[in-house]
């Protein structure tokens, strides 16, 4: 579950890095005792959206102690039916990201919300590298026999050089200065927001992957970069395996690898033994989104029309 406190923190974060506003929505029916939370981010104008680098937007929902389904499922219900009030609002082109632990989407259905699925790998601890693929173990093996080595840092240099390297290499941006770097880690401190390295033998930073431990059970992947010439020699492969057993060792359930949504990140992904889980991505249909349902409807119609009558049988 979601540490309320540090959610506080990374909305700080986000407010600070890209102007938006954030707030805690708490949603909760007159004399009930089961409630929602979410963090909704807002833009400038005012309309839900979801800041660059977050993977959903973190969402709570409490129960009461009950462990008949039906009751959870009514509870949940009764809270997304006041989300969906707010969402009605303020819903603009943006899709709202639910977690991955949120798999009744039904209600918004209901109430004619766009709801898509994306893709992530889960994997669950304690962490076993026998569990990799073999071509995982093997670069492993490399990286270790010439000489390179993992660890936690708290050096952000470190982590923002080896940014630099992806960043080259594939033509894009994660936007983050140095200080940007600097001020997560100062806001959400080092225990939420775990940096950690791949060293060469001679010390130099070669990969880098940042953690963010928002959800007391489960961690989640945010940014990682690695230097171009060192990737062959298994540097990232060693760094993964070395936070994630980190992670493990701290009595974390599991771990969220934030995205299997395209091909090449899937496959580098999935030879973890990590597991596909689906999360939802609910979106408020536009004016151009009617009009696309009804053509389609129209269309239909039309090519049904044509059709030839069947023949009823005589006798």
């Amino acid at each position: 579950m979601y540490d309320a406190n540090l959610l506080e923190r990374w909305a700080e974060f986000n407010r600070q890095k890209w102007g938006c506003h954030a707030v805690m929505r708490r949603f909760q029916a007159p004399q009930s005792d089961n409630s929602c939370e979410s963090l909704f981010f807002f833009n400038r104008r005012g309309k839900l959206y979801l800041p660059p680098l977050n993977s959903y937007h973190p969402t709570l929902f409490h129960p009461t102690s009950t462990t008949k389904p039906h009751r959870i499922s009514t509870q949940w219900h009764e809270a997304a039916e006041l989300m969906i009030q707010e969402m009605s609002g303020v819903a603009g082109t943006a899709g709202f990201c639910l977690p991955p632990e949120f798999t009744d989407v039904r209600p918004f259905i209901w109430h004619g919300f766009e709801v898509t699925v994306k893709y992530t790998y889960y994997l669950d601890f304690p962490f076993m590298l026998e569990k990799a693929s073999g071509d995982i173990r093997g670069r492993i093996k490399r990286a270790a026999s010439e000489g390179y080595y993992s660890q936690r840092s708290r050096n952000m240099k470190d982590v923002h050089e080896c940014l630099h390297g992806t960043e080259s290499r594939q033509g894009f941006s994660h936007n983050l200065t140095l200080e940007d770097l600097e001020s997560a880690q100062e806001l959400l401190g080092e225990e939420a927001f775990r940096c950690y390295v791949c060293y060469s033998k001679d010390g130099e930073p070669v990969s880098a992957s940042v953690v963010l431990v928002l959800n007391q059970e489960r961690a989640q992947g945010w940014i990682s970069g690695s230097k171009v010439e060192h990737m062959s020699k298994g540097v990232v492969q060693h760094l993964q395996s070395f936070l994630l057993q980190d992670l493990s060792d701290g009595g974390m359930a599991g771990f969220d690898f934030a995205g299997a949504n395209i091909p090449s990140v899937a496959k580098s992904k999935a030879p973890w033994g990590a597991y596909l889980v689906p999360y939802y991505v609910i979106k408020k249909r536009g004016f151009k989104d009617v009009l696309r349902i009804a053509w389609s409807w129209w269309q239909f119609g039309q090519s049904h029309r044509h059709l030839p009558k069947a023949k009823t049988p005589s006798g």
